[in-house]
């Protein structure tokens, strides 16, 4: 299986990077069960391929995460929450503060087993800022995605001028207090592996 994966690995690659794409950018327009059910069949692809191929196994409390950050976008959409007051915050704001939160001790913890299995090893720290950049690449591309959407799809989601940067602004607030909660825990883990 591994030998298969390796031969098809550009093409799944590419496979998962569209099928991501396109839901990032149809996400807002589904139902909420079929928004979940495809959130999910797409975090279990990049399951089954990071496993298949590298035989790492993401943990299931980084995964359950990636999931809630798909929810938080579901049940605002569905709730019909997007544009409205969320305590504070507009819930747009909320969401992508929320949903990178979620998403960086993933990211964090990825990277860092990345790295380690082609042979490197960084300081966690270094780890974290590098994870903590990517992700925020990853924010600016989602916000690509939605110009996309406005542009060619007749779609609703820059509210105005300032929509994107103030998107933007929450992303790497939430990717802050989410790779610094990452590297509090994953330094925890690192001492008490060499206290054993």
């Amino acid at each position: 299986m591994r030998q298969l994966i390796r031969r098809l690995e550009y093409p799944i690659l590419l496979a998962l990077f569209l099928t991501g794409a396109t839901y990032l950018l149809k996400m807002a327009y589904l139902p909420l069960v079929p928004c979940t059910l495809a959130g999910a069949a797409w975090l279990l692809a990049v399951y089954l391929y990071v496993r298949g191929r590298y035989q790492i196994k993401l943990p299931p409390v980084l995964v359950a995460l990636v999931f809630c950050a798909v929810e938080v976008d579901a049940l605002g959409n569905h709730w019909q929450m997007y544009g409205r007051a969320f305590g504070p915050l507009q819930y747009d704001e909320f969401a992508h503060m929320t949903v990178q939160a979620f998403v960086a001790p993933m990211l964090v913890w990825l990277l860092a087993r990345a790295l380690a299995y082609f042979g490197l090893r960084l300081p966690l720290a270094l780890v974290t800022v590098f994870a903590l950049t990517l992700s925020f690449s990853l924010s600016a591309f989602y916000e690509i995605i939605e110009l996309w959407d406005e542009l060619y799809f007749n779609g609703r989601r820059i509210w105005g001028p300032h929509d994107t940067p103030n998107d933007l602004q929450w992303d790497l607030l939430g990717l802050v207090i989410g790779s610094c909660l990452a590297y509090a825990l994953l330094r925890r883990a690192e001492r008490r592996a060499l206290l054993t």
